[in-house]
């Protein structure tokens, strides 16, 4: 049995393709990253302004031409959101925040001197809230907060 997805779909599948290939091999042209995903240069055309409406991708000027007009060179746009790391260890709370493409931006370390469920609960709130504090302005804000906590048999 053959599972087809509707023209939506494909869309995204294909706006995520653009995405990623932008984020992973900055600075590039609509035209080179046609050439690096098989899709045809309206399709991408097309996505990529969806993305810079979306404030996810921008336009940096334009590139190195071979004769005819110069591409216009695209960049991801890290600073559009920021995610929160947290690694609950047995003694310390370090918690991390970062841009969209994993750069730390603020690190804070929080040592464990009791270990009460409710002290240590608290101290992860307010770990997390100073991230939340020191987030600077952005079109998606926090995008996901993620916890670690480390397990030993």
């Amino acid at each position: 049995m053959k599972t087809t997805g509707d023209q939506s779909l494909v869309k995204k599948i294909n706006k995520s393709i653009v995405l990623e290939t932008i984020k992973n091999n900055f600075p590039l042209s609509r035209s080179q990253i046609s050439e690096m995903t098989g899709l045809n240069k309206g399709t991408v055309s097309s996505l990529v302004n969806e993305l810079i409406a979306e404030d996810l991708v921008y336009e940096v000027g334009p590139g190195q031409s071979n004769g005819g007009r110069r591409p216009v060179m695209l960049l991801f746009n890290k600073v559009a959101g920021y995610a929160i790391g947290v690694d609950l260890g047995v003694n310390y709370i370090l918690t991390v925040l970062t841009n969209l493409r994993g750069e730390i931006v603020k690190e804070h370390m929080t040592s464990l001197n009791q270990t009460s469920f409710a002290f240590i609960f608290n101290t992860l709130k307010q770990s997390i809230q100073t991230m939340i504090d020191h987030t600077p302005p952005s079109p998606y804000g926090i995008v996901g907060i993620g916890i670690g906590i480390r397990y030993n048999r």
